[in-house]
């Protein structure tokens, strides 16, 4: 008899670093969920809903779900849908959130603690899957897996809906080869002018050779994504990526307490994204941090 030869185990994150602290302080939308524990969901959500479609009498998937919003949005749409994550934490409290939703809404909903890369579902099963802030968290193995299970579970006609931040372009190319230098530059002048604070500081206006993350990134972003490289994944799992958008959620209203701040705050976005000029083309493929795909099983 023959040994089998098995091969080093392949890398992947831990569930268990999806923590409560992590889906209702952190991740994107959570203070929308903990006030209306789903009901309702900011600009970045409610894009992806309107890249959806229609889902009344659909059936959908929201990979990697977080706290779920992306189940129950559908479901008070008249969806069926369904919600899978491999993290403990974001089960429960997506349950959690079962209590607050309507009778009728509550029955279209369902969560399961699941690996995207072995989904236990039939072939051709979903109308629509949303697959929003997963890629950049599996490495490229599993991404590879989990882009052929979501096809395989798709019909014919269907429509993928993915949503990656931040842009690998920005981060590899334009940030050390322009942005830094350019933060530098009002870092000095700032200095000069007796303007160095809390608001024109390195965290706001970051000079290192590489972007700075955050705590959660530097833990969870293991395979960051460009929107050309997404699309050939896309291609090779069986999709047609029909659409491509530079998108982010415009900066409207006020995130500090006076005027003169939050104008300041504006300078700084144009300084480090070039924005608003960057949701245009061709500078939005460059500055804009957001990338969504739309695309369809072949």
């Amino acid at each position: 008899m023959v040994d089998q030869i098995v091969g080093p185990p392949r890398p992947r994150l831990a569930p268990d670093i999806y923590t409560d602290r992590y889906y209702l302080t952190s991740c994107h939308g959570h203070e929308d969920f903990v006030q209306t524990a789903g009901k309702r969901v900011g600009p970045r959500f409610a894009k992806a809903l309107s890249l959806a479609g229609d889902l009344a009498a659909k059936r959908v998937l929201d990979v990697g779900f977080g706290r779920g919003e992306l189940v129950i949005q559908p479901a008070m749409r008249g969806a069926e849908a369904w919600g899978i994550d491999y993290s403990a934490a974001a089960v429960a409290i997506a349950e959690g959130a079962l209590s607050d939703a309507a009778p009728d809404t509550r029955a279209r909903m369902h969560f399961a603690e699941m690996d995207v890369t072995s989904l236990r579902f039939p072939d051709g099963f979903f109308d629509v899957v949303f697959m929003m802030d997963v890629v950049e968290h599996l490495y490229p193995h599993e991404l590879r897996a989990a882009l052929t299970e979501v096809r395989r579970v798709m019909r014919r006609g269907g429509t993928l809906v993915l949503h990656t931040s931040p842009n690998r372009v920005f981060e590899r190319f334009v940030y050390p080869t322009l942005s830094r230098h350019v933060n530098g530059w009002f870092l000095a002048a700032a200095k000069y002018f007796g303007r160095r604070d809390t608001l024109f500081n390195e965290m706001m206006l970051p000079t290192g050779p590489g972007f700075p993350h955050g705590e959660y990134e530097r833990a969870m972003h293991i395979n960051e994504q460009s929107a050309g490289g997404l699309r050939r994944s896309l291609a090779r799992a069986g999709f047609n990526p029909e659409r491509t958008e530079f998108w982010e959620p415009p900066l409207k209203g006020k995130y500090f307490a006076t005027d003169e701040l939050n104008a300041w705050l504006r300078l700084l976005d144009f300084l480090r994204f070039l924005r608003p000029a960057s949701r245009y083309p061709p500078l939005s493929r460059w500055f804009c941090n957001h990338i969504w795909i739309t695309a369809e099983p072949r």
